[in-house]
């Protein structure tokens, strides 16, 4: 009989594979949220269940980890007598292996392993477990593709029996723990051989904590490439110079809250050793503007420069004019050989923070003339900037990225609604602008910027009269207009789909967006009409 289309589509191990991989849909801490999706993929047949189990048993919570202890016995060590099977007896490694075969089936799936939430009673039995194993199968490694671990140290020590886990494969440790705790870091730094990344979270890490044993923690392993750590301000500086002086560290993110520990001396009494120049990557979340100028004044100090700085989670209400300008003028002094820059600086509809701009006077505005001073940095390959601002964006500003950044790739200008202004002296961009900059960077595949797209401009100047005229890039793959206004989508839809040939992705800032910065529902029609008409969804 002949198989059907689906049984020979399910029949072949590296396709299934492939759709397994593709339709997880997990949180930002790895937990899969559309499980019930896999517990019915999984019975399909036998090749589609191993796929399906790997990805609901790749990250252990928990409460998956409950589901494993149940297959336990209530003292396994006890339990587990001697089996006969015919005439040979089992050795005890056999019955080890005979009794927990189910478990270490689920536990060889396991990828992250995050401790978090375990009563005293299941970390016992889990130690019971590890201990027996280590004791009759000293060389069995239980969960050999673990890679992720996140544990807590509770007054001072972990609750799990960590060397029985086999963590010469860990990559990735995540560990919760109290300052005053973390002289216990020192101890179990040589059970993780080949760690790339050691994050350090929930409290705020004090500047003598730091000092006295996590610095010499870290400076042990020699396998560390990414530091990410929770800090205050005025103490990330004094973490940075630190680095300095581990040439192993490639990555560090500062995770900058609010502290109540005493505030050090002055960053200025520093006596900055002179280092060779290196280079590091700089992280930052929930920091504000002048923090971004005092970290990178201090990199300057300790001869450390940077190709990558990411700024995500920025104080809105730290977007001021003076603290912008010295931000933009610590980048561009300290980091010549930047490549990525990412700002992000604004505030979700959904947080509870979040106000609605209401009025135009609540908008600051920042011009193309502070953000010139980037155009010195020619390695520039991503600029990323999301702020909740005007951003006055000029044809002259487009024009000296593009003699400039030969190497863009990603260019996304926080693209809301402006307005007109008065002191605004340039036009506002047009989308021949957008086109001719575009055309001019053969490598940009993003960008991300508002025009100018009014009927009476378009027909007094007769752009589109001139479409066939206009370059071509062909490297483009995404568009976001933000708010840009629009009048005829079938006039526009022609120009965009004849200049970016290649476009694959459009976006735009709908009207659900609560803010002035927001366009019209009308607009945002047409923008919708704009899209299906480059993508030849309609007529």
């Amino acid at each position: 009989m002949s198989k059907s289309a689906s049984e020979r589509v399910f029949g072949i191990a590296d396709l299934v594979d492939c759709i397994c991989e593709n339709a997880a849909i997990r949180n930002d801490d790895g937990t899969l949220t559309n499980w019930y999706f896999f517990f019915t993929f999984a019975r399909i047949n036998k090749i589609a269940a191993t796929p399906a189990l790997r990805e609901i048993w790749r990250h252990l919570d928990v409460h998956s980890a409950r589901k494993i202890l149940k297959l336990l016995p209530e003292n396994p060590a006890s339990q587990l007598t001697v089996i006969r099977g015919g005439d040979k007896p089992k050795t005890q490694q056999q019955i080890v292996q005979l009794e927990l075969g189910r478990i270490f089936f689920y536990c060889e799936m396991v990828e992250f392993f995050h401790a978090l939430g375990w009563t005293s009673i299941e970390a016992t039995r889990l130690n019971d477990f590890l201990n027996l194993v280590q004791l009759h199968m000293p060389s069995k490694i239980v969960f050999p593709r673990l890679k992720s671990l996140l544990f807590p140290l509770t007054h001072g020590h972990c609750n799990l029996n960590l060397s029985g886990l086999g963590l010469t494969q860990i990559e990735h440790i995540s560990v919760l723990s109290h300052p005053t705790f973390c002289s216990q870091l020192i101890d179990i730094t040589p059970l993780f051989p080949v760690i790339r990344t050691l994050e350090l979270k929930d409290d705020i890490v004090a500047l003598s904590p730091w000092k006295e044993t996590i610095k010499r923690a870290v400076g042990t392993m020699s396998s560390l490439r990414n530091l990410i750590i929770t800090t205050s301000r005025s103490i990330a500086p004094y973490i940075l110079a630190d680095i300095a002086t581990i040439p192993t560290i490639k990555m560090i993110k500062f995770n900058i809250r609010t502290s109540n520990h005493p505030e050090p001396p002055n960053i200025n009494s520093f006596s900055s050793s002179r280092q060779s120049s290196r280079d590091l990557i700089l992280k930052m979340t929930r920091g504000d503007f002048d923090i971004i100028s005092t970290l990178l004044r201090q990199s300057q100090s300790v001869s450390i420069s940077h190709s990558v700085l990411i700024f995500d989670g920025i104080d809105k209400d730290s977007i001021e004019q003076p603290s912008v300008d010295r931000a933009i003028t610590a980048i561009v002094d300290t980091c010549p050989s930047l490549k990525m820059l990412t700002i992000i600086a604004t505030r979700s509809s959904g947080s509870r923070f979040y106000r609605p701009i209401s009025t135009e006077d609540d908008i600051l505005v920042i011009s193309s003339q502070t953000l010139e001073p980037l155009t010195r940095l020619s390695h520039i390959t991503t600029l990323d900037l999301h702020l909740e601002t005007a951003l006055i964006i000029t044809p002259t500003f487009l024009n000296h990225i593009a003699e400039f950044w030969s190497s863009l790739q990603y260019c996304y200008l926080s693209p809301f609604k402006r307005f007109e202004l008065e002191k605004n002296e340039e036009p506002l961009l047009r989308l021949p602008d957008i086109i001719h900059f575009a055309s001019r960077c053969p490598s940009l595949h993003t960008l991300g910027v508002v025009f100018d797209l009014e009927l009476d401009i378009i027909e007094r100047e007769g752009w589109f009269e001139q479409s066939p005229c206009l370059p071509v890039a062909r490297a483009m793959k995404k568009l976001d207009v933000g708010s840009s206004g629009i009048w005829d989508h079938r006039r526009t839809a022609s120009i965009i789909s004849t200049a970016f040939p290649f476009l694959d992705n459009f976006a735009w800032t709908g009207p659900s967006f609560k803010s002035t910065m927001c366009m019209s529902a009308r607009e945002s029609e047409e923008w919708f009409k704009t899209q299906n008409l480059v993508f030849g969804l309609c007529s």
